[in-house]
Order: C-alpha cells, then sequence, then structure tokens
C-alpha cells in the first residue's frame, strides 16, 4: 500500500498527522519582538525588569503622606517622565498625574473626585470626601511581575499581546522559529492577472486575494508570480533561489493534460509528504520537500478548493515548521447536514447564527469563491455527519 493510499483512506486527520511527521523544525532566530508576531517561541519569553518598575500613579490625583485625612498640599505638580528627587513628610500631599512616579514617603494615591481642595490660613489644605471609599491608586512596583517571571513559554504562537507585554517587561528581541514566508505562484495558461480577456481565459480572482488567506493562517506572503503550463517553466522556477520557507502553487496538482507539477518534482527530486487525500474540495492537493528545503504546498486550480485546502492543511504545516503549540481546535453545533455519504471528508462553508449553532451559507462552486460572501468558516464534515453534530470549524478572513 503506497503512502497516497494510506493518506487517502484517512482524510483530514491522518494528513495532519503525517505533515507533523514529514516536516522538520525551521532553524531558530533571533527576531526583534516587533518583527516576530506570527512567529513562534523556541525559548521563554522572561521579565528583565519588574512592572512597574516604581510604584506609580494609577489615577490622576493627589499622593499623599500618611493617614489623614487632611495633608498640607504642596505647589509641586507630579508628572510622568523623568523627574527630580521628591519626598514627602508625615502630612504632606502633591498634585500627581496618571503614571507619573509617587514621591518618596508616598503612602497612598488618592483619585481626584476622592478630595476636596480649601484654603486654611494661607495654606492650600487637601482633604479626603468623607463619603468616598477607602482605597489606593497606587500601581506598586512589581504589582504586575517581577524580573524573572516567564510571560510566555516554548511553542507559545507570538501574537499582538504577547508582543507588547515583551516590551513592557523590557525584551528587546525574542528567540523565534517563523514568521513563515511564501512565494505565491499562480499556474495555467488560461489565467489572466491584467488586461482584456481572450476567448478561453479566465480572470486571476484568486491570486491578489490569496495573502488574506495565508494570513489567516500565520503565513506571509513574500510575491505573486504566474507560470504557464509549460514544465520545462516549472522546473526552472522551482530550481529559483529563494528566501521563502514555502511555495504555495496553485493548479497543475490533478492528473490532466497540463497537469506537470508530479513530474517535475520527480525530475528535481523533491520529497513527496502528502500526495491527495480524501476531502472535497482539494482532493488533489499535494506537498513536497525541495531539494533546497522550501516545502511545496500544491493546491488545486479552482478557487474555492485551493482555499479549503489551504485553510484545512497550511496550520498544521505551520506548526510543524515552527515547533508551535497546537492550539485548541474550533469546534461548533451543525444545524442543517444531512447524513455525509461517501469516504470524503467535505469542507463546507457555514455561518453562526442566532443561539450559537452553524448553518451552511448555502452552496459553494469551486470556480469562484462567491460561496464564502458571508461565511466565518469552513465546517469540516467527515463520512456519517448529520445534523446536530459537533464539527471542527476552520476560521475563514472576513
Amino acid at each position: 500500500m503506497t503512502d497516497a493510499m494510506v493518506t487517502t483512506e484517512c482524510g483530514l486527520t491522518r494528513a495532519r498527522a503525517r505533515i507533523a511527521a514529514g516536516l522538520k523544525p525551521l532553524p531558530v532566530m533571533a527576531r526583534p519582538v516587533a518583527d516576530a508576531i506570527g512567529a513562534t517561541l523556541a525559548a521563554p519569553v522572561v521579565t528583565t525588569t519588574p512592572f512597574p518598575r516604581v510604584d506609580t500613579a494609577a489615577m490622576d490625583g493627589y499622593a499623599v503622606a500618611g493617614p489623614g485625612p487632611s495633608w498640607r498640599l504642596r505647589p509641586h505638580v507630579r508628572i510622568a517622565g523623568p523627574h527630580s528627587a521628591l519626598a514627602l513628610t508625615q502630612g504632606e500631599a502633591v498634585r500627581i498625574a496618571t503614571g507619573a512616579a509617587t514621591p518618596i514617603g508616598t503612602t497612598s494615591t488618592l483619585r481626584d473626585e476622592y478630595v476636596q481642595v480649601s484654603a486654611v490660613d494661607g495654606e492650600l489644605v487637601l482633604k479626603r470626601d468623607p463619603d468616598a471609599p477607602s482605597r489606593d491608586d497606587t500601581r506598586r512596583q512589581g504589582e504586575n511581575w517581577w524580573a524573572g517571571t516567564t510571560l510566555a513559554t516554548t511553542g507559545a504562537r507570538v501574537c499582538a499581546a504577547l508582543a507588547s507585554a515583551a516590551l513592557s517587561a523590557e525584551v528587546e528581541t525574542v528567540e523565534v522559529r517563523g514568521p513563515i514566508r511564501a512565494d505565491v505562484v499562480m499556474t495555467g495558461d488560461e489565467i489572466r492577472a491584467v488586461g482584456p480577456l481572450s476567448a478561453g481565459e479566465t480572470r486571476d480572482a484568486l491570486g491578489p486575494v490569496l495573502p488574506e488567506f495565508l494570513r489567516c493562517c500565520d503565513i506571509e506572503s513574500t510575491g505573486l508570480w504566474h507560470v504557464t503550463d509549460r514544465p520545462d517553466l516549472l522546473h526552472a522556477w522551482l530550481g529559483l533561489t529563494s528566501r521563502a520557507d514555502l511555495v504555495v502553487l496553485v493548479g497543475a496538482t490533478g492528473g490532466g493534460a497540463a497537469d506537470h507539477l508530479r513530474r517535475v518534482l520527480a525530475e528535481i527530486g523533491a520529497d513527496i509528504v502528502l500526495d491527495r487525500l480524501a476531502i472535497r474540495p482539494g482532493g488533489s492537493t499535494l506537498i513536497a520537500r525541495l531539494p533546497d528545503g522550501r516545502i511545496l504546498l500544491g493546491l488545486p486550480g479552482n478557487p474555492f478548493a485551493a482555499v479549503a485546502a489551504l485553510v484545512a492543511l497550511a496550520p498544521a504545516i505551520v506548526t510543524a515548521l515552527t515547533g508551535r503549540t497546537t492550539n485548541p481546535s474550533h469546534w461548533g453545533r451543525l444545524s442543517d447536514a444531512g447524513v455525509m455519504a461517501g469516504d470524503a471528508t467535505r469542507l463546507v462553508p457555514v455561518g453562526q447564527q442566532p443561539g450559537g449553532v452553524w448553518r451552511s451559507t448555502g452552496p459553494a462552486h469551486t470556480p469562484h469563491l462567491a460561496g464564502l460572501i458571508g461565511s466565518q468558516a469552513l465546517a469540516v464534515l467527515p463520512p456519517g455527519t448529520g445534523r446536530g453534530s459537533l464539527v471542527e470549524l476552520l476560521p475563514l478572513p472576513h
């Protein structure tokens, strides 16, 4: 039994397992935090300073020394940023802005709405409002974390929140794998990107939007190329030097007279990781390791089939190449599926309805993406799926 036959019989779950087993993680790189969003941590992010670094005011108000209920108001204003030394003695207060470091001797910070200022014997006196709650609006040093605290562990995705927290902790660079970069190649003599169509030609309606679907899978597009259905041109293109980690090639994966990809891959000595799988649409998908180490994801030429296969398999490729800790899948209850006959897993556009259930958004035809309009996800429907089944959901950009 060939690898291709095993994959076809076992469907999407086995395909993902073969990707995990067949792809090796990329080398580790040190990247500036802001450039690492979408990558995966290869080492924990550990704080280097406490946060806050010093005691600061959480609200606009007054820094006070002592229990009060009144304090002599000094004629200073404490604002955030570099500041000169200032110390309060018992019974003194000073105006302070949100984020400013509290003066030496401060015992608490009182927000504006909890105090009153009045003149008494030629001096300004601060008094706590008798109806105000007893609370301290000071952010204490290390309140959020101390130096040496682990913010995220190896295998975590670098999201915007993680990048921001790392910068707050004075972590400027992180050890990561990724983000994954992909060259996008559209094949086909009939595909035209610009200019009027001739008889038999069709507009490239997928290439310009494919980067959005790639971004949804944490893959950055490096550029878009068009290659006609000539094996020598495809051979030459795959031999070009590239800094990308992945080649996303659309078309040439079927068994037609113009589909030369498998023959070309054999000629250049590529290692086939996955060849065809039992999903509809997208069954002709192919994944291979090129001689230079890049991974090729070959997608069907029809737009909906290409998108379906991409969102089903690309996250598994990203996980394998970056060593990402697998995130829990998205699941939902399907309200309208009939029992799926046959051996193939179907990928169906769905939207969430009031009450949280998911429903098909209508038929999706493979030559275009109109069937995805209004859809939030593709539902994964294995054979035997029926109404009310709990199914995996593949998120779509929307």
